[in-house]
């Protein structure tokens, strides 16, 4: 791989591509099959030989033939279980003895030895897949929003498997359902960018005929799709700006207690510069409002679990969920970025933090 933004496919090898009869044996024809071509580049370019590459949407498993065809171990989970079957048929033809195909929806897997590179197609919203699929399958989510959550929901798994600085690869692409344009890749960017950290783009064409257009019509052939490079590593915080805001929020009268990486930074001098600012806050709701108001006015963005927040909430709809995220980018690049603790899942947690000095506003290490 070199460093231009785009990468060409003009042509699919024969010996690596869906036999026509395993092909026939899927109900939609394998249309969404992706090519071998691909995904190789980037495995090439994002892990090492003998290394496992992991594919959460496998499908007829294209990303275990590259990674078999690059000297990688392939792992992939297919929730459709003739669709797994299928893939560990192509795999046995090509003698991929190093690739898995597990039939299994990523959340029901028990837990697996850490991956080093995660390369997928995500499946579209949209797909006329068949009536009688079940919840977990994301080709039949009948709303947008049960569809970008379900996929997040996954993404939080693959966070947990991927090895620390390596590398989350996902291909999507913006979809034209009846005459509505769906910026499905750059919904997924900001979504699956609250888990990683959104490193690069490609573009991939595949060049079709080209067809005349009628006057004002703006319809292409959907002939790219991006590839979106995402890094398992934290941001590195700009601690001046961190605490010049946690001051203004106490002079602004907000009760807080600092805990976590950023209270363990205080307070050690040989401590590492944290990621974030964690934030112990009161479960009141009024408080709360007003505090997340505060932020969204100094230009945070504000959500929870990826998902916007719209404002006042009210608290009774995230328990359960733990904190709400700030974030704010300046026009350098720098992020700075907040999570307001309302509740603990443990209580060794909150044992460690003084009650009475939240409503103080103090520092209080982890």
């Amino acid at each position: 791989m070199d460093s231009r933004s785009w990468l060409l496919l003009e042509h699919e090898d024969p010996a690596y591509r869906l036999p026509d009869d395993l092909r026939q044996h899927d109900p939609l024809g394998a249309r969404d099959c992706g090519w071998v071509e691909q995904m190789r580049p980037f495995i090439r370019q994002f892990s090492r030989p003998g290394e496992q590459v992991l594919d959460p949407f496998c499908g007829f498993a294209s990303t275990l033939v590259a990674a078999h065809l690059e000297g990688r171990r392939g792992l992939g989970y297919e929730i459709d279980p003739a669709r797994a079957e299928l893939s560990r048929e192509r795999l046995r033809r090509l003698n991929a003895e190093g690739a898995e195909v597990i039939a299994s929806d990523l959340l029901e897997a028990p837990p697996a030895d850490p991956v080093d590179l995660c390369l997928t197609n995500i499946p579209y919203f949209g797909c006329d897949w068949p009536a009688d699929a079940g919840p977990a399958q994301l080709y039949a989510a009948a709303h947008y929003e049960q569809y970008l959550d379900g996929l997040v929901e996954r993404f939080h798994r693959i966070r947990d498997l991927l090895a620390p600085g390596r590398h989350c690869i996902l291909m999507a692409e913006n979809l034209r359902l009846g005459d509505r344009c769906v910026p499905l890749a750059w919904d997924v960017a900001q979504r699956v960018g609250g888990l990683f950290e959104l490193c690069e783009e490609r573009i991939l064409l595949y060049p079709k005929p080209v067809e005349p257009l009628p006057a004002f019509s703006s319809r292409s052939d959907r002939s790219h799709e991006y590839a979106l490079i995402f890094r398992k590593q934290g941001s590195t915080l700009d601690t001046d700006d961190a605490l010049t805001l946690l001051r203004a929020l106490r002079d602004a009268g907000f009760a807080f207690a600092i805990y976590g990486s950023f209270a363990t930074w205080l307070t050690s001098t040989s401590a590492q510069p944290p990621a974030d600012v964690d934030l112990l806050v009161a479960p009141d709701e009024d408080r709360l409002n007003a505090l997340l108001g505060w932020l969204q006015a100094h230009h945070f963005r504000l959500s929870c679990w990826q998902q916007s927040l719209t404002l006042p909430i009210a608290l009774a709809d995230y328990r359960g969920r733990y904190y709400f995220r700030a974030e704010r980018l300046d026009r350098s690049g720098g992020l700075l970025r907040l999570d307001l603790t309302f509740e603990q899942d443990s209580e060794p947690v909150a044992a460690r933090l003084d009650r009475t000095q939240i409503c103080q506003g103090l520092l209080v290490a982890s």
